[in-house]
């Protein structure tokens, strides 16, 4: 694509659990009373650890000099391990990471870091009174974030993998795992953005804090939910709302596995239920019923073989960044390769999208042709460099990632801007270039944008463009990004019932990055783009696919087939500028037939 410069019934709650007046200890969690049991239990290690102790997360003035420390378990010999953060249980105002280290090190023995942290705590009078001082939400999951953030920015010092970090936590430590990674605001705050997070797996919390205010009333009785309940998120429905993971289930940038136990089912469903409506469909649940609050983490921390621990490992496993890394002209590159054949790059749209939201049509040409994605400069998994985002870096890039694969010549395939990027990489290394295809691509000069953002425009709804002026007003950019994709989708699309997998593929499969797309536009537009002379050369074949309805006028299309010596234009009928999506048919026989041909 282009962008340019651009009550739940308390019936339903804890039916069975709240009847032996459990609820203080389920949110309290295990993890204390566990820890403090089994702090001599050891096991045969897999791999050797390198442990470091009461690391500052958090060096303000205003620093905890005990709670704003974590404590970093890095496996030896395995390279760039994934990174588990994970959050101690015990209601928001007990525990700490010094009870954590017997959990982090079974995980950091299977290959996973692990940076056990502590937060600040709650008034935790309802259990003991001297526990009267304390802070409210949303003091622990900022603090949460400010681990975060460090973790995220010492990968390379302590050895583990930046872009595989993996947040968890147990009990109230489930909970601020889920809020961390569905609202973006606290992230933002320290410097760092929600999509940093490669997944979570909360484990048996609470995600609806006004059910559990509710519970805890019918339940427990009023004391108890002011001294607990209220002490740590107040007392007003906005303040409960807030605090929910259960408000933010239209956020679905992160992959999660929900984990609960028997005792804390009820709080899990509240959130599967909301997910389920929502569409968040890459939000997995597993309920244990054979385990109950203290078992269960038990079971993670203290079996040798524990199925719950190796279920968190194979998600760690199957969730983390699968792409390879090579270092080149000044920035590491992230790419993935795709079955086997001769080579076919795909490059994606933009400028300045990552590569993530096109493994659905890498994985389809892989049947045929080996297929190679990367993530451009400066976007997703490879580096940003703003000195040197340029087109003719980004050629440069190309070509070293041909060269590091050992391919004599490659196909392109080139998706909208992906397509610009395509003619620049043949007229500087034509030899090099078996065939292209222009998937919607952009034209061979700069002449294309004057009519493409009205056109784009003229697709949407009124209420989309109203949604478009509203934008503005949003303070945290990911969620101004998000309303923007959602409110220009439908201008991608000649069928509009496909507008939600257009919004989908943009807002959470891909990342933007706009800094980037800025700074292309500003250098083709200083360098003069135009490649017609260089295409005009170029007589290996060209396929050029267009809608008939493009964001991108289709003479530009007729023009292109008009310049190169040896090409085929189809025109897709009643088709905007996703083929895949509007005629899916014919767009891909077309391309297959292509590939196949000599």
């Amino acid at each position: 694509m282009f962008l340019l410069n651009l009550i739940v019934n308390s019936r339903d709650l804890k039916k069975n659990v709240l009847k032996r007046d459990v609820l203080t200890c389920i949110m309290l969690g295990a993890s204390l009373l566990f820890s403090l049991s089994c702090t001599g239990f050891q096991e045969e290690a897999k791999y050797e650890i390198k442990e470091f102790f009461d690391l500052p997360y958090y060096q303000g003035a205003d620093a905890d000099s005990i709670k704003h420390k974590l404590n970093l378990f890095v496996p030896q010999g395995v390279q760039n391990p994934p990174l588990l953060l994970w959050i101690h249980g015990g209601a928001w105002a007990f525990g700490g990471r010094k009870f954590e280290s017997n959990l982090a090190r079974k995980f950091a023995r299977e290959g996973v870091a692990v940076a056990a942290i502590s937060y600040r705590l709650s008034p935790g009078t309802w259990r003991n009174p001297k526990f009267k001082e304390g802070i409210q939400h949303p003091e622990h999951i900022k603090d949460v974030a400010r681990a975060f953030a460090w973790v995220h920015d010492n990968g390379r010092t302590y050895g583990y993998d930046t872009h595989s970090i993996f947040v968890s936590g147990y009990s109230a430590g489930g909970h601020l795992a889920a809020l961390l990674s569905m609202d973006p605001t606290y992230l933002h705050a320290v410097g760092k953005s929600v999509r940093d997070v490669r997944g979570a797996i909360p484990i048996a919390g609470a995600y609806d804090i006004s059910a559990y205010h509710q519970s805890h009333l019918k339940y427990n009785g009023r004391e108890m939910a002011e001294k607990h309940v209220q002490a740590v998120f107040g007392n007003t429905e906005a303040s409960f709302r807030n605090a929910s993971p259960t408000s933010f289930v239209n956020n679905q940038w992160v992959p999660m596995l929900v984990i609960s136990e028997r005792e804390t089912y009820d709080y899990t469903r509240l959130l599967e239920n909301a997910a389920k409506q929502a569409e968040y469909h890459h939000m997995q649940f597993h309920h244990i019923s054979n385990e109950d609050h203290e078992s269960l983490l038990d079971n993670l921390a203290k079996s040798d073989q524990s199925p719950y621990r190796k279920m968190i490992l194979d998600y760690i496993w199957e969730h983390r960044v699968p792409y390879k890394t090579l270092q080149a002209n000044g920035v590491q590159l992230a790419y993935r390769v795709f079955g086997t054949g001769e080579p076919l790059f795909v490059l994606n749209g933009g400028p300045g999208f990552s590569s993530h939201n096109f493994q659905g049509l890498a994985q389809r040409f892989s049947k045929t042709h080996q297929v190679v994605i990367f993530d451009q400069r400066g976007t997703g998994f490879s580096e940003l460099n703003s000195e040197t985002i340029s087109m003719k870096a980004m050629v440069e890039d190309l070509e070293a990632l041909r060269k590091h694969l050992g391919y004599d010549q490659i196909s392109l395939f080139g998706q909208s801007f992906g397509g610009m990027y395509a003619m620049c990489y043949a007229k500087a290394y034509p030899n090099c270039v078996k065939s292209m295809i222009l998937s919607h691509s952009g034209g061979m000069d700069l002449q294309f944008l004057d009519e493409t953002n009205e056109r784009l425009m003229r697709g949407l709804a009124p209420e989309d463009h109203e949604s478009l002026r509203e934008v503005s007003s949003i303070k945290n950019p990911e969620l101004r990004m998000l309303e923007r994709h959602r409110a220009l989708a439908a201008g991608y699309v000649f069928d509009k019932n496909l507008r939600n997998r257009v919004f989908k593929g943009l807002a959470f499969k891909s990342r933007f990055y706009p800094e980037v797309n800025e700074q292309v536009w500003s250098d083709l537009r200083k360098n003069g783009y135009n490649v017609f002379k260089a295409m005009q050369q170029f007589a290996n074949p060209v396929l050029i696919l267009h809608g008939d309805h493009d964001v991108v006028h289709p003479k530009y299309a007729t023009l292109a087939h008009q310049t190169f010596p040896n090409s085929k234009l189809t025109i897709l009928k009643n088709c905007v500028h996703y083929g895949w999506l509007d005629a899916p048919k014919n767009y891909f026989a077309t391309i297959e037939n292509f590939l196949r041909s000599p």
